[in-house]
């Protein structure tokens, strides 16, 4: 599983390449129409190739004539470039995004740093890497705070679990958080676009349905038990009996507590239900467990 940061500190080498591509391209388009900036450039490293020699042999005399020879040509040059309008910057790198300048990342209005608009393929592979591969749809703009007609309810919640995801939590607050939610109510959606926006903060991030734990791969699986945020979705009491998917879970959330790494569970059920009926192991955690509930607001 590999996360934005690694997606994008990859992507660095073919930008660099890319950058110098485009920065020999200048070179050639504008010594072509200018032959005698051309020439111009080539006296000059002829200069310094023959300073560089008497630096080595220690000779004063031919050390300064030859810094008083590269400044003459430098004011020739100089004035090539005015007199045809020549970017002076001609021959140098140039960014590719002066949003990010290729760092991937920029910081918003909001002091938040965020994955640049430049890097939506590294951000669209990092979401089918997390386990978001057949939600591509699924974005964040798209949420309805007025769907069903709640929209002061779905705003709160939408809130809670963004501010549960940053970290922005209360002090010895619980780690481990159950979002409960009656069904058809858009509970995956929403959490699915707090996953995504997890990852365009440039955090590691995980989205994965309880059932599906037991068939996870022991790689996939070590590493969600270490990602920044994670989200478990249709968790149920009855999943968590079966297939080893309660000794999986119990492993996981041991370990991101032990680290107080944010964690939500997503239920269609009441939380006392699941309490009461859950795999012995799991049932413990979530009675100290932060509650996001849309029921009774």
């Amino acid at each position: 599983m590999k996360t934005i940061k690694e997606l994008i500190r990859e992507s660095l080498t073919e930008v660099a390449a890319t950058k110098d591509i485009r920065r020999q391209d200048s070179i050639k388009r504008v010594y072509k129409q200018f032959p005698e900036l051309k020439d111009i450039d080539y006296q000059i490293l002829e200069v310094r190739n023959s300073r560089f020699i008497a630096v080595i042999d220690n000779d004063e005399r031919l050390i300064k004539r030859f810094d008083i020879a590269e400044e003459e040509l430098y004011a020739k040059r100089a004035k090539i470039i005015a007199r045809n309008n020549i970017d002076p910057e001609f021959d140098m790198e140039k960014c590719l995004c002066g949003k990010c300048n290729d760092t991937g990342f920029y910081v918003n209005s909001k002091g938040f740093l965020k994955v640049c608009p430049c890097r939506s393929k590294e951000l669209d592979d990092c979401y089918e890497h997390s386990g978001m591969a057949d939600y591509s749809s699924y974005k964040i703009e798209n949420y309805r705070a007025d769907y069903l007609g709640d929209a002061k309810k779905r705003e709160k919640t939408r809130s809670e679990l963004l501010r549960f995801m940053s970290g922005q939590n209360e002090e010895n607050e619980s780690p481990l958080c159950i979002f409960s939610a009656a069904p058809q109510t858009g509970k995956t959606f929403l959490a699915i676009v707090v996953c995504k926006t997890a990852i365009n903060l440039g955090k590691s991030a995980y989205y994965a349905k309880c059932e599906d734990l037991a068939s996870i791969g022991a790689d996939t699986l070590e590493d969600i038990k270490h990602i920044d945020f994670l989200i478990i979705d249709d968790f149920a009491d009855s999943v968590t009996l079966y297939n080893n998917v309660g000794s999986v879970l119990n492993s996981i959330l041991e370990t991101r507590a032990a680290s107080k790494l944010p964690t939500v569970l997503v239920t269609p059920f009441p939380v006392a239900e699941l309490i009461k009926k859950c795999d012995m192991r799991i049932s413990g955690k979530l009675q100290s467990a932060k509650t996001i509930s849309t029921e009774g607001r």
